[in-house]
């Protein structure tokens, strides 16, 4: 589970903001290309909307823009990094003009291919964020599942859940960067899994959750992110799921509480230095 502290209402800054944007830790292996796919249905059409809306203004456009079928480009000349986000049948490429300008030929599907976007950023030494799909619920997707137990969680019991994850487990949950957090215990009482959500604009909630090592396998993960996402929705907000596109378990689950896949997005570092005239001249 990806979760992205990205302070709300403002766009990415540089390379690190865009890997909190994208919230994919550095991996040493290259997840394989995927193709655009059509927007899935379920959703509200104003759940859609609230997404939309919320993504565009992270990513500093209009909302129109995110409804615009095809390739869209953001020149976005505060950033050393490119993203690129699939929301439906729109691919909104967020970057700097010297990565733009390397773009321009590239289609849809291949913005969305890590392998096509590295070659074509060559010259500008790109390094892969990370890549992940994006998930989001409503209460016509939502599928009830039991918040057993599920309470407010003490930072001791944060703590004790993190404490059993590794290092990139733990950056990767973001558990520990929101306020409202809920905890579930397991079979010897022992805080087990944790999960909360920052809410994004005015309108997502972004879902994280962190299982701690030894409790997985048993829907921890399910029973209190239920309780997150379901909070949420009673404040009338849309919950959020991003997950790495390898993360098998994290993507079941999201499926598992009714969340509908409609878009990805992911995240290319570049070399600082040969942005400097870019951003001089901007």
């Amino acid at each position: 589970m990806l979760h992205g502290p990205l302070p709300m209402g403002q766009p990415p800054t540089d390379a690190r903001a865009a890997d909190r944007l994208a919230r994919t830790p550095h991996r040493r292996s290259r997840p394989a290309g995927w193709q655009i796919r059509p927007m899935t249905g379920g959703l509200d059409p104003s759940t859609e909307q609230v997404v939309h809306r919320v993504w565009a203004e992270r990513l500093g456009v209009a909302p129109r823009v995110l409804a615009t079928p095809g390739p869209v480009a953001i020149d976005r000349p505060d950033l050393t990094a490119v993203v690129v986000v699939r929301h439906g049948e729109t691919v909104a490429v967020a970057a700097p003009e010297a990565a733009l300008s390397r773009l321009t030929r590239l289609a849809a599907p291949e913005l969305l291919d890590v392998a096509s976007l590295l070659a074509a950023l060559t010259p500008l030494r790109p390094s892969l964020l990370g890549a992940a799909s994006l998930s989001f619920g409503d209460r016509r997707t939502l599928v009830p599942v039991p918040a057993v137990a599920a309470r407010a969680a003490p930072q001791s019991d944060v703590d004790a859940v993190v404490s059993r994850c590794s290092t990139e487990e733990r950056d990767e949950s973001g558990v520990l960067d929101v306020d409202m957090r809920w905890v579930v215990s397991g079979g010897g009482g022992e805080p087990a899994g944790v999960a909360g959500y920052e809410i994004w604009g005015d309108g997502l909630a972004h879902v994280g959750v962190a299982v701690a090592a030894g409790s997985r396998g048993q829907g921890v993960g399910s029973r209190v992110a239920a309780a997150a996402v379901k909070h949420a929705v009673g404040e009338g907000l849309v919950p959020q799921w991003r997950c790495r596109l390898d993360n098998v378990a994290s993507a079941r689950t999201g499926e598992r509480l009714g969340l509908v896949r409609l878009g990805d997005q992911l995240a290319i570092d570049l070399a600082r230095s040969d942005l400097e005239p870019t951003r001089a001249a901007g």
